[in-house]
């Protein structure tokens, strides 16, 4: 049996991977000079035409373009007046954000567990999460899995709540023809480095609402009024903030955008070529294609059998990491999420000001708690589920076999001792 690089081994590849690099061409480079030479950098018509263009290509009647995908988030739900006492049921099963918002506008989050084979928000343990309290549901399409929208939407209908899509990983996705993005009263996307289309910092909101993306264009710019343009003041009817892009950031954002087909194509192809060359392998199961829609691959995540592999996932991707195919870095960070439910800002109701608020506030009037063994899947799901890779533009057929390979390699090493050792 071939030795592992971790055990004194010859390693799969001895070069790094592309690194997950964001996707800049001539295009860009092109776009903000011409951005510069107007001397404005701040959002000006080179954003309306950015905002114009997601507008048209998602087929909504407004896009709003933002500093971050958080930030978009937290725009629409102050525009949606979400305040103290309300509950959002949400994803544990994602990043911080999603859940964080909430609280940004003096919420409670309560969270529902996923689906085991998707990774998607269960929308009958929604169903089961519905109070007295509940205002809204965010479902999230994590690594670019278009949750199951169809579900979702009926019971948001049948118990009067309004749904709000993080759709920050999944541009292009689908929903049976339809586009993540265009179900909810909004929706989010994140345009930070590393996202499918990528412009350093930034996100955009969309909406076919005309009253709440004025509310929301007014939260994001100050509480100015929009009909009196961009240099209207004194105005702030509402508690506000600054939450606009750059000129220059909507000039990368429009290139990205016409190419975004062209990214989705690549990235698509990739993870298909990963697939075949991984399905037959004892001990991973590659991603699994929803019955509902079409993905999208932000990131390209295996479910480890820990049982047949007789070792942790970090014990996984560290022996995988000295093949020289994972960054074993990554394993504190994005690539082993933690579910929000047990993280320490949830468990210890860590609140502002030193205070529990609004975990523990007059308005509430009730008790919430976060622990272990709430949310089985999804808790299960950071122990198994392993975020291999971007499968991105850069990536070559000879990266994507040295991936294969490293993963037959250190999967059969380790299903081997596991089926002696019993």
């Amino acid at each position: 049996m071939e030795k592992l690089a971790i055990e004194g081994g010859e390693p799969v590849r001895k070069k790094p991977l592309p690194a997950e690099a964001d996707s800049i061409g001539d295009e860009e480079i092109s776009m903000v000079l011409e951005a510069l030479k107007d001397k404005r950098l701040r959002r000006s018509a080179v954003a309306d035409e950015y905002e114009a263009a997601l507008a048209k290509y998602f087929g909504v009647k407004h896009a709003l373009a933002v500093a971050n995908g958080t930030v978009s988030m937290h725009a629409i739900l102050a525009a949606l007046d979400l305040g103290p006492g309300d509950e959002v049921i949400t994803t544990p099963y994602t990043f911080v954000a999603t859940a964080s918002v909430v609280l940004m506008q003096n919420a409670i989050p309560i969270f529902a567990d996923i689906d085991p084979d998707y990774l998607t928000i269960d929308p009958e343990d929604v169903e089961r999460k519905i109070s007295e309290r509940t205002k809204g549901i965010i479902p999230v399409s994590i690594t670019g899995q278009p949750p199951d929208m169809g579900s979702t939407m009926e019971v948001a209908e049948h118990n009067h709540l309004w749904v709000m899509e993080d759709a920050a990983q999944s541009p292009g996705a689908t929903y049976k023809d339809r586009l993540i993005g265009t179900f909810g009263v909004a929706s989010s996307f994140s345009t930070i480095s590393g996202k499918i289309i990528a412009t350093g910092e930034g996100g955009f909101i969309l909406t076919d609402d005309d009253d709440l993306y004025e509310r929301i264009w007014s939260y994001h710019n100050f509480a100015r009024k929009r009909e009196l343009g961009w240099a209207s003041k004194y105005f702030w009817g509402i508690p506000c903030t600054n939450y606009r892009l750059t000129e220059i950031q909507s000039a990368i954002g429009l290139a990205q955008l016409r190419k975004l087909d062209q990214f989705l194509e690549i990235r698509s192809r990739n993870a298909e070529y990963l697939t075949r060359g991984i399905k037959d392998i004892e001990g991973i199961e590659p991603p699994k294609e929803p019955p509902w829609g079409k993905r999208v691959y932000y990131y390209y995540v295996i479910k480890l059998d820990l049982g047949k592999l007789g070792a942790s996932l970090l014990e996984f991707a560290k022996a995988l990491s000295t093949e020289g195919v994972y960054d074993y870095h990554y394993t504190t960070t994005t690539r082993v999420p933690v579910p929000c439910h047990l993280q320490e800002m949830f468990t210890k109701k860590v609140g502002y000001g030193k205070t529990k608020c609004p975990y523990e506030c007059q308005y509430y009037g009730k008790t919430v708690e976060y622990k272990k063994g709430q949310h089985p899947n999804a808790e299960r799901a950071c122990k198994d589920v392993l975020w291999l890779l971007e499968p991105h533009p850069l990536m070559m057929k000879e990266d994507l076999d040295d991936v294969i390979n490293a993963l037959e390699k250190v999967a059969r090493t380790f299903t081997r001792r596991q089926s002696s050792s019993n």
